[in-house]
C-alpha cells in the first residue's frame, strides 16, 4: 500500500527513535512536523524528512497528513490530543495516554463524540512476544497462576540529564516513566486487580521507585520499579505446570516457557515500525478505536496509576486545581494541647496559621502577666516581686499566643519566656516531648495542601503505611518541633488514652 503520512508533534528524544525505525521500513513516512523550538523541528526533518510547520494546528493539516504522532511530555498530551480531534485527525499518543484517568476520559469522550480514532502508543502490544506470553497463559500451558514477579530497575539516572524524568511538571517520576510497562503487562495478561498497594521513594516530589504488589485471585504481581537503582528488567510468570520468563519485557523479542520441556519464541521485527504500521492499518480500516489498545484499557491503566500515586502521595500541577475539592475534607480531627517555647514567635505564628490552617484565639502578652502576678500579690497581701519591673518594660511584647486548629476544640500555645534557655529540638522521631500528633481525614489532600502552600521544607517524610494500616508522615516547624501526621483506616488500630 501506498505510504501512511504522519504529522509529528513534538521531536524530542521517542519522536527521533521511532522516526529512525519509520525510515527503514516501507509502509510509513513523515510529511510534517512541528515542535515549541523551530530549530529543533527543522534539524529533526534534515535527518527524517517532512516538513516544518510553524503551528501544530497547521503541521496536523498538512497535506498528506493521515495521522498524527504526539511525542511532547505528558503534561501536554491531552491538550495536543483535543486539537486534532477538533481537527478530526487520527492520533497516536505516547505514553503515559495523559496526567491521570480523568483527563484520559475527556480525550476519549471528546475522540467518541466525534467519532475521530485515538489510540495509546503502548508498543509492548503490538509486539507478538507479548502476544505470545498471552497465549501460553490463556491456552492453560502453565496451568494456575500461582505467583508473579517482575521487574524494571536501571539506573538511568546515572546516564541521562533529561529534565523530563526527574521534573514534578513534566510528570517525571519512575512510575509513568517506565513503571507503566509492568502495570500495563499485568493488567494484559490478568485483567484489573482485587487490589493494589503501593510504596515509593520520592524526592521533591517525583518518585523515583517504587514496589508495586496487584492482587489477584490465588496469587500477587509483585513489581519493582526504580531508575535510580539495578535491579533488571524482566517478568516472570511461575504456574502449577510450568514457568514464563521473559527478560526485557517491555520490548522483548523472545520468550522462554518451562513445562516439562523449554520452549522459546523469539521475533525480532522492528517494534516501532509495526506499531504505526498497525495504528496506520486500523485508521484506513476506517476504525475509531484500536483492537490492540482499547479505550477501556487505557482508561483502566491510568486508573491504577493513579492509585499508585494517591498512596505514594504525589500530584502534579495539573492536578492541583481538583486538589480544591478535596482540601475541605483534609481538616485535622484530633491533637492534645502542646506548648512550645519558640525562638521567633512570629514567624512559628505564620507558620501554624499558613501551614496548618489555624487561627489566632487569644494573644497574652507580658504587660497582662504583669497584671496577673500584681493582682494576685495585692490579694494574698504580697510585695511585688523585682523582676516585674523588668517584665513591665516589654509590656507590648507577646509571651504566649493560643491557636485554634481548624476542624477540631484543640489548640497550640507558642510562648517566649524571657532568659529561659530555648528547648532543643528531638533529633530522632521519637514521642519525646518535642513530638505531637495531628489526626487528619485526608492525608494525602493535607500534605498536597502544605506543598501548595510552599511548606515543602517543613515535610521530613512522604506518606507511608505505618502502624496497624495506619497512613503516616512526619513534618517540623520552624524550631525543630516534631509532629506526626495520620490517618486512620478503617483496618487501622485506633490510638486510644491521653
Amino acid at each position: 500500500m501506498n505510504r501512511f503520512g504522519w504529522a509529528y508533534i513534538g521531536c524530542g528524544t521517542i519522536a527521533e527513535t521511532t522516526a529512525k525505525e519509520l525510515n527503514k521500513g516501507d509502509s510509513n513516512e513523515i510529511v510534517a512536523v512541528w515542535n515549541r523550538t523551530k530549530s529543533k523541528a527543522e534539524a529533526f526533518v534534515k535527518k527524517y524528512g517532512g516538513k516544518v510547520y510553524d503551528t501544530a494546528e497547521e503541521a496536523i493539516n498538512a497535506p498528506g497528513v493521515e495521522g498524527v504522532y504526539i511525542a511532547l511530555t505528558a503534561d501536554r498530551h491531552a491538550e495536543y490530543m483535543k486539537l486534532c480531534i477538533d481537527n478530526h485527525k487520527p492520533v497516536l499518543c505516547e505514553k503515559p495516554f495523559t496526567v491521570n484517568r480523568k483527563e484520559a476520559e475527556e480525550v476519549l469522550s471528546l475522540a467518541k463524540k466525534e467519532g475521530v480514532y485515538v489510540s495509546e502508543a503502548m508498543w509492548t502490544w503490538h509486539n507478538a512476544t507479548a502476544l505470545k506470553v498471552k497465549e501460553w497463559i490463556d491456552s492453560g500451558r502453565i496451568g494456575t497462576v500461582k505467583e508473579v514477579k517482575a521487574s524494571y530497575a536501571w539506573p538511568m539516572l546515572r546516564f541521562s540529564k533529561n529534565p523530563r524524568l526527574t521534573t514534578n511538571e513534566m510528570i517525571g517520576g519512575a512510575l509513568m516513566d517506565i513503571g507503566i510497562y509492568p502495570v500495563t503487562y499485568t493488567y494484559k495478561l490478568f485483567g484489573m486487580p482485587q487490589n493494589m498497594t503501593c510504596a515509593g521513594r520520592t524526592k521533591n516530589d517525583v518518585d523515583l521507585a517504587e514496589y508495586i504488589q496487584m492482587k489477584y485471585p490465588g496469587f500477587k504481581a509483585e513489581i519493582r520499579v526504580a531508575f535510580d537503582e539495578r535491579g533488571g528488567e524482566y517478568y516472570d510468570i511461575i504456574g502449577s505446570k510450568g514457568k514464563i520468563h521473559v527478560p526485557m519485557f517491555h520490548m522483548a523479542n523472545s520468550a522462554t516457557l518451562k513445562t516439562d520441556k523449554k520452549e522459546k519464541f523469539e521475533d525480532k521485527t522492528l517494534l516501532y515500525d509495526k506499531e504505526f504500521s498497525n495504528v496506520a492499518r486500523e485508521i484506513r480500516e476506517g476504525l475509531n478505536e484500536s483492537r490492540m489498545i482499547p479505550m477501556r484499557h487505557t482508561l483502566d491503566v491510568m486508573e491504577l496509576l493513579d492509585e499508585c500515586r494517591n498512596q505514594m502521595g504525589v500530584r502534579y500541577p495539573t492536578e492541583r486545581h481538583f486538589e480544591k475539592e478535596r482540601l475541605a475534607e483534609a481538616k485535622i480531627k484530633a491533637v492534645s494541647h502542646v506548648g512550645f517555647n519558640v525562638r521567633d514567635i512570629e514567624k512559628s505564628i505564620n507558620f501554624y496559621c499558613d501551614m496548618l490552617g489555624c487561627t489566632k484565639k487569644f494573644t497574652l502578652t507580658y504587660g497582662d502577666m504583669v497584671a496577673d502576678i500584681k493582682k494576685e500579690n495585692k490579694a494574698l497581701g504580697k510585695k511585688d516581686p523585682l523582676y516585674l519591673s523588668v517584665l513591665a518594660k516589654q509590656s507590648d511584647r507577646k509571651w504566649s499566643v493560643y491557636l485554634q486548629l481548624p476542624g477540631c476544640d484543640s489548640f497550640i500555645e507558642l510562648f517566649d519566656q524571657m532568659g529561659v534557655k530555648k528547648r532543643k529540638a528531638a533529633t530522632n522521631m521519637d514521642m519525646g516531648f518535642t513530638h505531637f500528633s495531628l489526626e487528619v481525614n485526608d492525608i494525602q489532600a493535607f500534605r498536597q495542601n502544605i506543598i501548595n502552600r510552599g511548606g515543602r521544607e517543613y515535610l521530613d517524610t512522604d506518606i507511608k503505611l505505618g502502624l496497624e494500616n495506619t497512613w503516616q508522615m512526619w513534618m517540623h516547624d520552624p524550631d525543630g518541633n516534631l509532629f506526626e501526621v495520620m490517618e486512620y483506616t478503617p483496618e487501622s488500630y485506633q490510638v486510644t488514652g491521653n
